[in-house]
Protein backbone atom coordinates (compact mmCIF):
# COMPACT_ATOMS: atom_id res chain seq x y z
CA UNK A 1 0.00 0.00 0.00
CA UNK A 2 1.22 3.51 -0.75
CA UNK A 3 1.11 4.88 3.02
CA UNK A 4 3.49 1.77 4.09
CA UNK A 5 5.89 2.97 0.76
CA UNK A 6 5.64 6.76 2.61
CA UNK A 7 6.28 5.70 5.77
CA UNK A 8 9.32 3.60 4.90
CA UNK A 9 10.40 6.38 2.40
CA UNK A 10 10.23 9.23 4.98
CA UNK A 11 12.30 7.51 7.36
CA UNK A 12 14.73 6.51 5.14
CA UNK A 13 15.24 9.89 3.64
CA UNK A 14 15.34 11.56 7.11
CA UNK A 15 18.24 9.21 8.04
CA UNK A 16 19.98 10.29 4.43
CA UNK A 17 19.35 14.05 5.06
CA UNK A 18 20.50 13.35 9.11
CA UNK A 19 24.35 11.97 7.56
CA UNK A 20 24.33 14.75 5.20
CA UNK A 21 23.73 17.65 7.67
CA UNK A 22 26.61 15.52 9.96
CA UNK A 23 28.83 15.53 7.27
CA UNK A 24 28.47 18.77 6.48
CA UNK A 25 28.95 20.16 10.05
CA UNK A 26 32.44 18.10 9.45
CA UNK A 27 33.52 19.22 6.63
CA UNK A 28 33.01 22.82 8.41
CA UNK A 29 36.00 21.77 10.76
CA UNK A 30 38.53 20.07 8.14
CA UNK A 31 37.29 21.51 4.98
CA UNK A 32 38.35 18.25 3.90
CA UNK A 33 38.24 16.90 -0.18
CA UNK A 34 36.85 13.36 0.61
CA UNK A 35 34.35 14.78 2.86
CA UNK A 36 33.13 16.88 0.41
CA UNK A 37 33.34 14.37 -2.35
CA UNK A 38 31.15 12.37 0.07
CA UNK A 39 28.43 15.32 0.48
CA UNK A 40 28.22 15.21 -3.43
CA UNK A 41 27.63 11.92 -3.29
CA UNK A 42 24.89 12.16 -0.22
CA UNK A 43 23.31 14.65 -2.34
CA UNK A 44 23.00 13.06 -5.25
CA UNK A 45 20.98 9.98 -3.36
CA UNK A 46 18.84 12.38 -1.73
CA UNK A 47 18.12 14.06 -4.24
CA UNK A 48 17.19 10.70 -6.72
CA UNK A 49 15.39 9.08 -3.77
CA UNK A 50 13.42 12.41 -3.95
CA UNK A 51 12.41 11.73 -7.51
CA UNK A 52 11.97 8.06 -6.61
CA UNK A 53 9.38 9.28 -4.55
CA UNK A 54 7.80 11.77 -6.04
CA UNK A 55 7.18 9.12 -9.26
CA UNK A 56 5.37 6.96 -7.26
CA UNK A 57 3.31 9.33 -5.88
CA UNK A 58 2.33 10.79 -9.21
CA UNK A 59 1.68 6.76 -10.32
CA UNK A 60 -0.40 6.46 -7.19
CA UNK A 61 -2.73 9.54 -7.06
CA UNK A 62 -5.54 7.66 -6.76
CA UNK A 63 -4.88 6.58 -3.42
CA UNK A 64 -3.29 9.31 -2.29
CA UNK A 65 -6.57 11.12 -2.70
CA UNK A 66 -8.06 8.19 -0.89
CA UNK A 67 -6.20 9.09 2.17
CA UNK A 68 -6.98 12.47 2.19
CA UNK A 69 -10.50 11.82 1.88
CA UNK A 70 -11.17 9.04 4.27
CA UNK A 71 -8.45 9.10 6.87
CA UNK A 72 -7.50 13.86 7.03
CA UNK A 73 -5.55 13.32 10.44
CA UNK A 74 -3.45 11.04 8.66
CA UNK A 75 -3.26 12.76 5.28
CA UNK A 76 -2.32 16.25 7.53
CA UNK A 77 0.72 14.13 9.28
CA UNK A 78 2.29 13.37 5.86
CA UNK A 79 2.11 17.21 5.06
CA UNK A 80 3.82 17.58 8.17
CA UNK A 81 6.25 15.04 8.27
CA UNK A 82 9.81 16.22 8.04
CA UNK A 83 10.85 13.59 5.29
CA UNK A 84 8.27 14.09 2.69
CA UNK A 85 6.30 17.00 3.14
CA UNK A 86 7.70 19.02 0.67
CA UNK A 87 6.88 16.21 -1.88
CA UNK A 88 3.46 15.44 -0.88
CA UNK A 89 2.24 19.40 -0.71
CA UNK A 90 3.44 19.56 -4.23
CA UNK A 91 1.03 16.69 -4.98
CA UNK A 92 -1.69 18.01 -3.18
CA UNK A 93 -3.47 20.20 -6.03
CA UNK A 94 -3.49 17.56 -8.36
CA UNK A 95 -5.57 15.28 -5.99
CA UNK A 96 -8.16 18.32 -5.30
CA UNK A 97 -8.24 19.40 -8.74
CA UNK A 98 -12.10 19.61 -9.96
CA UNK A 99 -12.93 18.88 -13.86
CA UNK A 100 -14.29 21.71 -15.40
CA UNK A 101 -16.44 22.27 -18.84
CA UNK A 102 -13.98 24.16 -21.71
CA UNK A 103 -15.47 27.10 -22.04
CA UNK A 104 -14.68 27.90 -17.86
CA UNK A 105 -11.32 26.47 -18.52
CA UNK A 106 -10.35 29.08 -21.25
CA UNK A 107 -12.05 31.68 -19.39
CA UNK A 108 -9.73 30.92 -16.59
CA UNK A 109 -6.95 30.22 -18.84
CA UNK A 110 -7.18 34.00 -20.29
CA UNK A 111 -7.64 35.61 -17.09
CA UNK A 112 -4.11 33.76 -15.40
CA UNK A 113 -2.38 34.95 -18.42
CA UNK A 114 -3.39 38.41 -17.96
CA UNK A 115 -2.42 38.09 -14.32
CA UNK A 116 0.94 36.80 -14.84
CA UNK A 117 1.82 39.64 -17.58
CA UNK A 118 0.19 42.62 -14.88
CA UNK A 119 3.35 40.30 -12.30
CA UNK A 120 6.15 40.93 -14.94
CA UNK A 121 5.31 44.17 -15.56
CA UNK A 122 5.14 44.56 -11.78
CA UNK A 123 8.10 43.09 -11.35
CA UNK A 124 10.18 45.26 -13.81
CA UNK A 125 8.46 48.72 -12.11
CA UNK A 126 9.57 47.57 -8.09
CA UNK A 127 13.17 46.19 -9.32
CA UNK A 128 13.93 49.81 -10.47
CA UNK A 129 12.17 51.22 -7.70
CA UNK A 130 15.15 53.47 -6.08
CA UNK A 131 13.45 53.60 -2.74
CA UNK A 132 14.28 50.34 -0.54
CA UNK A 133 9.94 50.30 0.39
CA UNK A 134 7.11 50.15 -1.64
CA UNK A 135 3.79 51.09 -0.92
CA UNK A 136 0.89 48.55 -1.73
CA UNK A 137 -2.01 50.50 -2.13
CA UNK A 138 -0.28 52.88 -5.13
CA UNK A 139 0.93 49.31 -7.12
CA UNK A 140 -2.16 47.79 -6.48
CA UNK A 141 -3.85 50.58 -8.07
CA UNK A 142 -1.97 50.08 -11.27
CA UNK A 143 -1.61 46.12 -11.50
CA UNK A 144 -4.64 44.70 -9.08
CA UNK A 145 -3.06 40.99 -9.21
CA UNK A 146 -0.62 42.30 -6.30
CA UNK A 147 -3.86 42.68 -3.92
CA UNK A 148 -2.77 40.90 -1.10
CA UNK A 149 0.74 40.12 -1.73
CA UNK A 150 1.95 42.47 0.31
CA UNK A 151 0.37 45.31 2.45
CA UNK A 152 1.37 48.70 3.75
CA UNK A 153 5.10 49.75 3.61
CA UNK A 154 6.83 46.52 2.58
CA UNK A 155 10.51 46.39 2.27
CA UNK A 156 11.24 45.83 -1.40
CA UNK A 157 12.93 42.10 -1.48
CA UNK A 158 10.14 41.11 1.05
CA UNK A 159 7.90 42.68 -1.90
CA UNK A 160 9.71 40.83 -4.68
CA UNK A 161 9.82 37.33 -2.69
CA UNK A 162 6.16 37.64 -2.12
CA UNK A 163 5.45 38.25 -5.81
CA UNK A 164 7.66 35.45 -6.92
CA UNK A 165 5.61 33.28 -4.60
CA UNK A 166 2.58 34.62 -6.04
CA UNK A 167 4.14 33.81 -9.74
CA UNK A 168 4.06 29.76 -8.67
CA UNK A 169 0.85 30.01 -7.77
CA UNK A 170 -0.27 31.35 -11.16
CA UNK A 171 1.57 28.67 -12.73
CA UNK A 172 0.60 26.17 -10.82
CA UNK A 173 -3.38 27.27 -11.64
CA UNK A 174 -2.11 27.02 -15.52
CA UNK A 175 -1.53 23.60 -15.48
CA UNK A 176 -4.55 22.88 -13.16
CA UNK A 177 -6.48 25.04 -16.26
CA UNK A 178 -4.36 22.48 -18.50
CA UNK A 179 -5.38 19.12 -17.02
CA UNK A 180 -8.65 19.40 -18.25
CA UNK A 181 -9.99 16.67 -20.56
CA UNK A 182 -10.85 19.68 -22.82
CA UNK A 183 -7.51 21.08 -23.00
CA UNK A 184 -4.94 18.57 -21.89
CA UNK A 185 -4.66 17.14 -25.24
CA UNK A 186 -3.50 20.32 -27.16
CA UNK A 187 -0.50 20.68 -24.19
CA UNK A 188 0.09 16.54 -24.67
CA UNK A 189 0.68 17.59 -28.29
CA UNK A 190 2.71 20.33 -27.90
CA UNK A 191 4.81 19.09 -25.46
CA UNK A 192 5.07 15.49 -27.57
CA UNK A 193 6.17 17.87 -30.76
CA UNK A 194 8.88 19.73 -28.33
CA UNK A 195 10.40 15.65 -27.66
CA UNK A 196 10.73 14.92 -31.33
CA UNK A 197 12.69 17.73 -31.57
CA UNK A 198 14.71 17.16 -28.58
CA UNK A 199 15.67 13.97 -29.68
CA UNK A 200 17.14 15.38 -32.83
CA UNK A 201 18.99 17.59 -31.07
CA UNK A 202 20.27 14.88 -28.94
CA UNK A 203 21.17 12.56 -31.60
CA UNK A 204 23.04 15.33 -32.75
CA UNK A 205 24.66 16.01 -30.17
CA UNK A 206 25.81 12.42 -29.14
CA UNK A 207 27.18 12.53 -32.52
CA UNK A 208 29.07 15.62 -31.92
CA UNK A 209 30.61 13.86 -28.64
CA UNK A 210 31.46 10.95 -30.59
CA UNK A 211 33.54 13.21 -33.15
CA UNK A 212 35.37 14.85 -29.99
CA UNK A 213 36.87 11.90 -28.89
CA UNK A 214 40.90 12.32 -29.46
CA UNK A 215 40.82 16.56 -29.49
CA UNK A 216 41.94 16.91 -26.57
CA UNK A 217 40.17 17.14 -22.78
CA UNK A 218 38.59 20.32 -23.19
CA UNK A 219 36.59 20.37 -26.45
CA UNK A 220 35.57 16.42 -25.38
CA UNK A 221 34.24 17.42 -22.20
CA UNK A 222 32.33 20.37 -23.74
CA UNK A 223 31.02 18.08 -26.34
CA UNK A 224 30.07 15.21 -23.63
CA UNK A 225 28.26 17.68 -21.53
CA UNK A 226 26.50 19.57 -24.35
CA UNK A 227 25.18 15.75 -24.76
CA UNK A 228 24.07 15.31 -21.84
CA UNK A 229 22.67 18.59 -21.16
CA UNK A 230 20.51 17.76 -24.10
CA UNK A 231 19.71 14.12 -23.36
CA UNK A 232 18.55 15.96 -19.44
CA UNK A 233 16.13 18.11 -21.32
CA UNK A 234 14.24 15.17 -23.55
CA UNK A 235 14.15 12.84 -20.85
CA UNK A 236 12.71 15.92 -18.36
CA UNK A 237 9.76 16.50 -21.26
CA UNK A 238 9.33 13.09 -21.38
CA UNK A 239 8.37 12.90 -17.50
CA UNK A 240 6.53 16.45 -17.90
CA UNK A 241 3.78 14.37 -20.20
CA UNK A 242 3.66 11.48 -18.25
CA UNK A 243 2.97 13.16 -15.28
CA UNK A 244 0.49 15.07 -17.10
CA UNK A 245 -1.22 11.62 -18.13
CA UNK A 246 -1.05 10.18 -14.38
CA UNK A 247 -2.91 13.60 -12.89
CA UNK A 248 -6.01 13.02 -15.41
CA UNK A 249 -6.79 9.07 -15.16
CA UNK A 250 -9.91 9.64 -16.70
CA UNK A 251 -8.60 11.15 -19.80
CA UNK A 252 -5.91 8.40 -19.94
CA UNK A 253 -9.04 5.40 -19.57
CA UNK A 254 -11.34 7.05 -22.30
CA UNK A 255 -7.75 7.37 -24.47
CA UNK A 256 -7.01 4.08 -23.61
CA UNK A 257 -10.26 2.89 -24.21
CA UNK A 258 -10.19 4.09 -28.12
CA UNK A 259 -6.77 2.78 -28.61
CA UNK A 260 -8.64 -0.82 -27.91
CA UNK A 261 -10.45 -1.02 -31.17
CA UNK A 262 -7.33 -1.86 -32.78
CA UNK A 263 -5.87 0.91 -34.69
CA UNK A 264 -2.70 0.47 -36.15
CA UNK A 265 -0.94 3.70 -37.20
CA UNK A 266 -0.59 5.46 -33.65
CA UNK A 267 0.66 9.14 -32.92
CA UNK A 268 3.26 9.44 -31.17
CA UNK A 269 1.32 10.67 -28.08
CA UNK A 270 -1.05 7.44 -28.52
CA UNK A 271 1.74 5.02 -27.96
CA UNK A 272 3.09 7.51 -25.10
CA UNK A 273 -0.70 6.62 -23.56
CA UNK A 274 -0.48 3.14 -24.28
CA UNK A 275 2.71 2.81 -22.14
CA UNK A 276 1.73 4.55 -19.34
CA UNK A 277 0.01 2.73 -16.78
CA UNK A 278 -2.40 4.15 -14.16
CA UNK A 279 -2.67 1.68 -10.79
CA UNK A 280 -6.53 1.68 -9.87
CA UNK A 281 -7.56 1.04 -6.60
CA UNK A 282 -10.60 -1.15 -5.48
CA UNK A 283 -11.89 1.70 -3.10
CA UNK A 284 -14.19 -0.92 -0.91
CA UNK A 285 -11.39 -3.17 -0.50
CA UNK A 286 -8.75 -0.63 -0.20
CA UNK A 287 -10.26 1.12 2.51
CA UNK A 288 -11.35 -2.25 4.47
CA UNK A 289 -7.49 -3.05 4.30
CA UNK A 290 -6.39 0.83 6.01
CA UNK A 291 -9.22 0.43 8.85
CA UNK A 292 -7.21 -3.08 9.88
CA UNK A 293 -3.68 -1.59 9.55
CA UNK A 294 -5.14 1.97 11.22
CA UNK A 295 -7.24 -0.14 13.92
CA UNK A 296 -10.39 2.11 13.06
CA UNK A 297 -13.84 0.97 13.09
Amino acid sequence: MLIDYLQESSEELRRKKEEYRSLFREYKKFYSRDIRDELKAKKEEISKMRAEISERMYENLQELGLIKRYFPDLYSMLLEDEGIRELVKKKDWLISRKEEKRELAEKKLKELKGFRTQLKEARKFIEKWPRPTIDAKSVVATWPVLKGVFDGEADKQDALSAMEKKEKELVRGGWSVFLNQSLIGDRLNFFVSKIKNLRIEESTKRIDAENAKGRGSIPEYEAIKEYEKAKKERERMERMCKHLLLANPMYMEKMKKELRTGKKNKTELERMIEKTVVKKVNETAWLKEMKKRLEVD
